[in-house]
Parts: C-alpha cells; structure tokens; sequence
C-alpha cells in the first residue's frame, strides 16, 4: 500500500509536468507564431487575458500540492540512486513560479491596464513570449526528467 500511496504521488508529479509541458509547448509552437501578426489593440485582451487568469487560479492550486509531493518525493527518494530528480524539482518548478510572479504578471498587469499603441504592443507581447519560453525551456526539461525517473525505476524492477 506505501508504495502505491508513493506511486501515485510521483504520477502527480508527471502529470503536473505532462500539463505544463502540453501548455507551454502549444503556446510556443501554435498561438506565439501567430501573435504578432493577429494581435491588435482591440483584440489582444480577450486573446491574453481571460486564459492567463483561468490558467493561474488552475496553477494555484496543482503547484501547492505538486510542492507537496516534490517533497513527499525528496523524502523517499532520499537513500536512492535517484535523489537528484526531486532535488532538481525544487528550481525546476520554483523558477516558472518566480519568472511568472516577478516578471510575466508586470506585463500582464500593462496589458489589464490598457495598451494604446501598437508599437508598444509588440513590445509587451515580445517579452510576455520570451519569458514564456524561458518557462518552456525549464518545463521541457523537467517534463524530461520525471520520463527519465519513470524509465529507469521500471528497468530497475526488471
């Protein structure tokens, strides 16, 4: 039963990953190509925003309790081989949280606020996009991680 109680966790885990890498992969390889090009001033809100907020009261509640079984995880992973992959969790989820808190929600905050220019425009969605992929690139690789944790315990029981 303890370790079905800690397989569950780590599958939270993976999947938390697995949705992070689905959203940010979509953004980067199907909306981001096309933002600059469809996005204007009278549209761009309702393009940006209302997902941006659905998107963060969602996060608010799996990230706390992906937090939770990161360290559930660190916890039984403590004496194995495989200790590194919930101590590389702890940036690996920490530095999208802290890139959307420090970064994304200043420009996200202009774009509530009302942009007038399209000058300007660009340049939000140019940096609400790099920071973005920032994200991309730090879940893509923890998406890799935990594929990689969930291999190598298999071929370790077989």
């Amino acid at each position: 039963m303890k370790q079905t109680l800690i397989d569950i966790n780590n599958a939270y885990i993976f999947f938390c990953a697995s949705l992070y890498l689905g959203l940010f992969w979509s953004l980067h390889f199907f909306w981001f190509p096309h933002y600059p090009t469809t996005l204007n001033l009278d549209n761009y809100f309702d393009a940006i925003i209302p997902q941006t907020t659905t998107a963060t009261k969602f996060f608010f509640i799996t990230i706390p309790i992906m937090a939770v079984a990161i360290v559930i995880m660190l916890i039984t992973e403590w004496k194995t081989k495989f200790r590194w992959v919930p101590i590389l969790w702890i940036p690996g989820l920490f530095g999208p949280v802290i890139i959307q808190q420090m970064f994304i929600e200043k420009v996200n905050d202009q774009f509530i606020a009302g942009v007038s220019d399209m000058d300007t425009l660009l340049k939000l969605l140019d940096e609400w996009m790099f920071l973005n992929d920032l994200r991309w690139i730090i879940l893509s690789i923890m998406w890799g991680v935990m594929m990689y944790f969930f291999i190598a315990k298999a071929r370790q029981k077989a």
